[in-house]
């Protein structure tokens, strides 16, 4: 009888024992899975912004088109590179993607600035150029945002043997509105240029 009892009682446990592990790995896959939905989640709700310097991430909260200051400064600085900084194989690639980043009149303007003979530098006289952003302002408790910056580019010409054109630096400075977008594929900065006016180099006071 003593003995019956014993193997029952062993028996039991083993079930209960068994149950428990079930019950963990079940618990354990859940946990595993709900935390790889949330991963994926939330990567569709950060924007990687690439400037100059590094890598930065935006986090975008659901309903909200709200910029903040730092977003708004990233982007600039994305826009004034692809703007300014160009070599005679990233020329047209960089025209296509900052005029995206414009609206239709904004575009129009900043293409008519970027005429044949600025494209001739490039293309014939084998100009690099590099820009540097001097100062930036940004007012983000107006609608549309606004962005106000000044900058210099440097234009060198690639030679190997004499150097027929000497390098120049031109100074400037750029006002534009940001209206906010929904991000996307082709935007993901979800932000519009608007009103772009090119302005004289700031006067040193």
């Amino acid at each position: 009888m003593i003995f019956e009892n014993t193997r029952y009682l062993s028996l039991l446990i083993k079930r209960v024992y068994l149950i428990l592990l079930c019950a963990l790995l079940t618990i354990s896959c859940l946990a595993v899975f709900f935390a790889k939905k949330w991963y994926d989640a939330s990567k569709l709700d950060n924007v990687y912004i690439l400037s100059s310097d590094n890598t930065l991430t935006a986090s975008r909260t659901d309903g909200s088109m709200a910029r903040s200051s730092y977003e708004i400064m990233a982007f600039s600085k994305v826009f004034l590179e692809k703007a300014f900084a160009h070599n005679e194989y990233a020329w047209e690639e960089n025209l296509t993607e900052v005029t995206d980043l414009m609206d239709k009149e904004s575009a129009h303007l900043f293409l008519s600035k970027m005429d044949e003979t600025i494209e001739t530098l490039y293309k014939e006289r084998n100009a690099i150029s590099t820009v540097s952003l001097k100062e930036i302002e940004v007012d983000v408790d107006t609608q549309p945002y606004e962005v106000l910056l000044y900058y210099t580019t440097l234009l060198r010409f690639a030679s190997l043997g004499e150097v027929i054109y000497k390098d120049a630096e031109v100074e400037g400075g750029i006002y534009f509105q940001i209206e906010p977008l929904a991000r996307s594929k082709k935007n993901p900065f979800g932000m519009q240029i608007r009103k772009l006016k090119f302005l004289q180099k700031k006067s040193e006071s």
